[in-house]
């Protein structure tokens, strides 16, 4: 193992106090998470769930990431389930993450609804589990909130507060952070989304996210993403056929180098695009 690549991933756990791991959904990470105002899938639930209301449909998602910047010992996988309902979209999670020094085991509940035309809010609650060998284990629970509105059938915006609880592990201060997230996306000709996010966690410089998806082929999706502190870029591909759809993405960090993630999803619905998908339902209602 490269002892330089294993101290900055040590720091970048124990320092930048982000529980390490990047959030899952391989469509978002090729995105650069980029995506606060799309959220157009079921791992809205990890960056915001008032999109989860978006989607009439049931969804059923796994990611893995084997092998994080060449470390295979902090594979984490995660697995997502969607029911959308009369009384609003109701979501569970679960996350592993680490190896048997380090291990991190998180579920999540989340609620979404529309509250006016074309206006939706939702929460996600979590409960994370952090274990360190001889040096026992911590609990935490932690609220993020976010809203979603259809400014157009083309333009969206949104808004997220994560760890609204100032939530922390054990007696220390601030080592999960407070973030605010504010994005916007747009259609264009339906097959191309532009994505743009400014995410701010409190004493730290603000991060410029942006992510195109461009649907170049029936069944089969390009992205791209970039962003800055830190800076990187990312990129990715998903095919989708019938009720599957897969999703790969490669992710850069300046200090870590490369990484790449996979996710797959059952969706139980009509076949068509997402984003047809949600405008039909938006002019049901």
């Amino acid at each position: 193992m490269n002892i330089l690549k294993f101290i900055l991933l040590f720091l970048l756990v124990f320092c930048f106090k982000s529980f390490g791991q990047i959030k899952p959904g391989a469509k978002q990470i090729s995105l650069s998470h980029s995506d606060v105002a799309l959220a157009s899938d079921s791992y809205a639930l990890f960056n915001n769930p008032a999109g989860l209301a978006q989607q009439n449909w049931r969804e059923f998602s796994i990611y893995y990431s084997p092998s994080p910047f060449g470390i295979n010992k902090l594979s984490n996988g995660a697995a997502v389930y969607h029911e959308p309902t009369k009384y609003g979209s109701f979501a569970v999670a679960y996350i592993n993450y680490g190896f048997d020094l380090y291990k991190e085991n998180t579920f999540f509940v989340s609620y979404s609804n529309m509250v006016l035309q074309n206006l939706f809010v939702g929460a996600t609650l979590s409960y994370r589990n952090l274990s360190i060998k001889n040096y026992g284990s911590s609990n935490s629970l932690a609220l993020l909130v976010g809203l979603l509105a259809h400014v157009t059938n083309n333009f969206r915006i949104g808004f997220t507060v994560d760890n609204v609880t100032r939530s922390t592990i054990g007696n220390e201060d601030n080592q999960i952070p407070m973030v605010f997230n504010f994005g916007l996306s747009y259609t264009l000709l339906s097959k191309l989304i532009f994505n743009a996010a400014i995410e701010k966690e409190i004493d730290k410089n603000a991060s410029l996210r942006v992510g195109i998806d461009y649907q170049i082929i029936k069944y089969l999706n390009l992205r791209i993403g970039a962003m800055n502190e830190p800076s990187s870029f990312s990129a990715g591909i998903g095919i989708n056929y019938s009720i599957f759809e897969i999703d790969y993405a490669l992710f850069n960090h300046q200090d870590l180098g490369f990484t790449h993630q996979i996710g797959i999803t059952l969706q139980f619905g009509d076949n068509k695009p997402r984003q047809e998908r949600i405008k039909d339902y938006l002019n049901k209602r």
